[in-house]
């Protein structure tokens, strides 16, 4: 489970960088798009490229976001039954040697 957490939180930080190196691309893009209309260096269908460039990334990164999400329920899932399970063992043990102790502890008292 380690491992999983480990990847997931790879992951995430994956996905993160991503993001700000998009959110970089998109300012600059912006920036660009400002001195464009000062200097009109760019014709339209550039620009309409860029932003089509930019759509396609942001669709990856969200497309690996959703993915990330789901390895965080799967994982969730699978923490929520291993406790279940680690519970489940830990009362049946307690109904096994409880009784068992507690009889212990009554013959130790009654010998003293």
């Amino acid at each position: 489970m380690e491992d999983t957490a480990k990847k997931l939180e790879s992951l995430i930080g994956k996905a993160e960088s991503e993001l700000d190196t998009l959110s970089y691309k998109v300012n600059q893009e912006y920036l660009n798009l400002a001195n464009a209309q000062r200097t009109d260096s760019k014709t339209p269908s550039e620009l309409v490229g860029c932003v089509q460039a930019l759509r396609t990334e942001l669709k990856q990164v969200a497309e690996e976001v959703a993915d990330i999400h789901k390895q965080q329920q799967d994982l969730m899932v699978s923490l929520q039954a291993h406790v279940a399970t680690l519970c489940s063992q830990f009362d049946d043990l307690s109904s096994i040697t409880g009784p068992a102790a507690t009889q212990e502890g009554d013959d130790n008292s009654n010998g003293v």
